[in-house]
């Protein structure tokens, strides 16, 4: 790779986009939580290559066996815990205080971005850490030790309670989708970190934040769609390690 006063030109780039620019947005995927030691699921130690996802994560899967479903879960958040954001979270944070805002779009349930201070955050993909009534969706509780001490967990109304995540089969969020796009047909750079880019329909934002005229920097270990494109300055590498450079954080 090229260097540029012995940065990478392709950072150089980056970091003179970021620069430049006024209304950031991040898009993050399973690559992010990754770094800080979280599986993903399509990847080599992925979960899908131990389990099958019509077994643990559709509402039929919960509708038949609501124990299994929740053990699973249970599972994930026991992995969750004493997990942190890394330098990459910190780096976003740390932008969006310098610029007055930004606006974080992420396909990850684990809420690290939360926990490193990102202000405004859209969970595609929903949360871990509450859980909604199947029979009156509006009420919602903290997934506690104690919430999960009896499995399945229910709430005061006899009801099994859900994950608030999206199961395969169920559409993302309306209301979280819209502000997504939103958000990406107004800003003029996205920071896409960490995702493969091969679940639709979030993998559309990128490019709609392309067809607008932003510009676009793609952190990842491995090529994507997006990769190529034009208007995208793609680096390969990982969040932790380029994100600080990128940001000057």
């Amino acid at each position: 790779m090229a260097t540029e006063g012995g940065v990478r030109a392709d950072v150089a780039e980056a970091r003179r986009l970021v620069a430049s620019s006024s209304r950031i947005v991040a898009f993050t995927g399973a690559g992010m939580s990754k770094e800080s030691g979280l599986r993903t699921f399509r990847g080599d130690d992925g979960y899908w290559r131990e389990h099958r996802a019509e077994s643990l994560a559709t509402p039929a899967a919960l509708a038949a066996d609501p124990v299994l479903v929740w053990e699973w879960f249970r599972e994930r958040l026991a992995a969750r815990e004493g997990v942190r954001p890394h330098a990459g979270y910190a780096a976003l944070v740390a932008l969006e205080r310098r610029t007055g805002g930004m606006t974080v779009i992420t396909q990850n349930v684990d809420g690290l971005h939360a926990e490193a201070g990102s202000g405004e955050v859209i969970e595609l993909h929903g949360t871990l850490r509450t859980a909604s009534c199947l029979k009156e969706r509006i009420r919602r509780f903290p997934v506690t030790s104690s919430l999960l001490a009896e499995l399945p967990p229910r709430c005061p109304c006899g009801s099994i309670l859900r994950p608030d995540v999206v199961l395969f089969g169920e559409p993302l969020p309306r209301v979280e989708l819209e502000k997504a796009f939103e958000a990406a047909v107004r800003c003029d750079l996205m920071i896409v970190v960490g995702s493969s880019l091969v679940v639709h329909p979030a993998a559309g934002i990128p490019f709609a934040a392309l067809r607008s005229g932003a510009a676009v920097i793609e952190v990842n270990p491995e090529p994507t769609e997006l990769s190529r494109s034009r208007g995208v300055v793609s680096i390969r590498g990982t969040a932790a390690s380029i994100l600080p450079e990128v940001t000057g954080e």
